[in-house]
């Protein structure tokens, strides 16, 4: 490429050849030399023979090569000295390997006979910025090839790219903004292009906003989120469009389509995927009378099925090493349409049929996809101490009252394990809040066993856990799923809603609700109604919203209680509130 020759041609094999059969005849005479000043090697009357033929065949095919490297290697071969190439002082061997490790840190983009990847290599730019280049190599061959400074310089904008998506063709700023994009979201994602190896990692939503993408574009939230779908298609791009716009901000890894370049050198620099296989066994048995050589053959498609051929071709050609390498067929992933990649129905479900049946004639409720939490949202924090362990459970609700979120605070653990339990705690409310019932985690991490563990202190339901997690979900069993059983004292003594059966006062009704979380909206005489005999299960409440409605429940009167005011006078003439007493009269 520096000689602006290609790489499979007769050109290029001779150049090849000239600079192994220079680098031989350069290592022979400096051995013949060497043997002169101060002794031939003692034992090199056994290889006599080999290493004189191997000069002899050297010799003669420097003669038929061209060329002012070829004049000077065949110089050297006529100055040694006639049979007397027994008096070597060392046995004379030239390599060509594969080892681009030690090739780049002589500063070569490539190893041995093998062909560079491409004219471009990623790395510092003019501007400062990380991303394609113009290699050395390719702007000595446009150089050699008559190229002027200014031809190199539109061929390196070619590979380098503008870094702006400003007059691109396809996706540019004025299509970008024509979607909807703001003027912000649109000068996020020309800061990103500055740096961004591909146009969909800069036109992205975590670049503009998941909030633009599900407010102003009105996308899905899971797409806003950039889990799902590609955004440049989603506003209607082709890929065309897309492939034409990140060549122009990004660049492209060789010359196809550069209009600078000459279509006569455009073989000169073509990337290694477009050297056959042909190609460098060609060039191995050029140098193979001077050197060996290391040969890498990468079989794709019909090369495949030559294999064999192609191996016996390698061997022929005196080729030292010979790697194969099989190059899997391109996998084309195709994405479903966003309206078409949602959830199944209960109709199309056979699994949701078979579990749960529609015996009301309704159908059942889905989670479609994430259930968010209220911004604000209501809750509590319970304080314990397990094993000795400080532990601080924080619970989020829907308004319902369900159980959306939760979060572990620990005291006395390292940063490991706190770390640990506030992310298997992220994974737990991510997993309720796309629909998982409470139910199966309780299942799934009761009488865990591990460290710390036993007396729990601070909590009137639970006296004893055998691990952390076994403590957290037994107490989230008790408060939202009823599960006395799981209690460890007696549920109507320590209810699972702060209240025990002697506390129904107005007091212990205030203590249960935050002022903050109310804002101070809660009344100073807010009363408290004797409650049920035990939780409500938040199972039964989900079957309560499928179940056939009933006939509503006798109420409270009309008119307020003439003791204590309160709207709470039941048809049977007790206030709830007071405890007061009057005729029942016919409603």
């Amino acid at each position: 490429m520096r000689a602006g020759l290609a790489y499979d041609s007769d050109e290029a094999r001779t150049l090849a050849a000239s600079v192994a059969a220079l680098a031989h005849a350069a290592a022979i005479s400096e051995s013949v030399t060497l043997a002169q000043a101060t002794s031939a090697y003692p034992d090199w009357s056994r290889t006599r023979r080999a290493e004189e033929s191997a000069v002899k065949i050297a010799r003669d095919a420097a003669a038929t090569l061209k060329g002012e490297i070829a004049a000077r290697a065949q110089a050297i071969y006529r100055a040694l000295p006639a049979s007397k190439t027994s008096g070597l002082r060392l046995s004379v061997s030239i390599a060509f390997a594969d080892d681009i490790a030690s090739a780049r840190r002589l500063g070569a983009n490539a190893a041995g006979i093998a062909p560079l990847a491409a004219p471009s290599a990623y790395g510092e730019r003019e501007d400062g910025g990380f991303g394609r280049v113009l290699t050395d190599d390719a702007r000595v061959g446009l150089a050699a090839l008559g190229y002027d400074g200014d031809a190199i310089d539109a061929l390196a904008l070619h590979i380098e790219g503008r870094r702006t998506l400003r007059d691109a063709p396809g996706v540019s700023l004025d299509a970008l903004a024509a979607k909807g994009l703001t003027e912000p979201a649109l000068a996020a994602i020309e800061e990103a292009a500055a740096d961004a190896f591909n146009l969909r990692a800069a036109v992205h939503p975590l670049v503009i906003g998941p909030e633009l993408c599900e407010e102003v574009l009105k996308l899905p939230p899971d797409v806003a989120a950039g889990k799902r779908g590609d955004l440049l298609m989603t506003l209607g791009f082709s890929e065309d469009e897309i492939a034409a716009a990140e060549a122009y901000c990004m660049g492209s890894a060789d010359f196809t389509h550069a209009s600078a370049l000459a279509p006569a050198h455009a073989a000169v620099f073509a990337t290694e995927r477009a050297i056959s296989p042909d190609a460098r066994i060609a060039l191995a048995a050029a140098v193979s009378p001077f050197a060996r050589a290391a040969l890498t053959l990468t079989l794709a498609g019909a090369d495949i099925e030559r294999r064999s051929l192609l191996l016996e071709s390698a061997q022929a050609a005196n080729a030292s090493l010979i790697t194969v390498q099989i190059e899997a067929p391109p996998i084309t992933l195709t994405l479903a349409p966003i309206e078409e990649d949602s959830l199944p129905t209960p109709a199309s479900s056979p699994v949701a049929a078979e579990t749960k049946p529609n015996t009301a004639g309704e159908t059942p409720p889905v989670h479609e996809g994430r259930r968010r939490l209220p911004e604000r949202r209501k809750g509590y924090i319970q304080k314990s101490v397990v094993g000795g362990h400080k532990v601080y459970l924080h619970t989020g609700e829907y308004d319902d009252g369900e159980l959306g979120e939760i979060f572990i605070d620990l005291h006395k653990e390292g940063a490991a394990f706190r770390s640990l339990m506030n992310n298997f705690a992220i994974s737990i409310s991510i997993g309720l809040q796309y629909g998982v019932p409470l139910e199966e985690y309780v299942d799934a991490f009761l009488f865990t066993r591990f460290e710390p563990a036993g007396e729990v202190k601070g909590n009137e339901t639970i006296r004893h856990a055998t691990s952390i997690l076994d403590y957290i979900f037994r107490e989230l069993a008790v408060s939202y799923l009823g599960r006395g059983d799981l209690a460890q004292v007696d549920p109507f003594d320590a209810r699972g809603d702060g209240l025990n059966k002697r506390a129904i006062d107005a007091e212990s009704a205030a203590r249960l609700i935050s002022r903050g979380f109310s804002r101070g909206a809660s009344p100073d005489n807010l009363v408290m109604l004797r409650p049920k005999t035990a939780v409500e299960n938040i199972r039964d409440r989900r079957e309560a919203k499928i179940a056939p409605a009933k006939p509503a429940a006798t109420g409270y009167r009309a008119e307020p209680c003439d003791a204590c005011g309160h709207f709470t006078v039941e048809q049977t003439g007790v206030c709830a509130a007071c405890g007061a007493k009057g005729e029942a009269s016919g409603g």
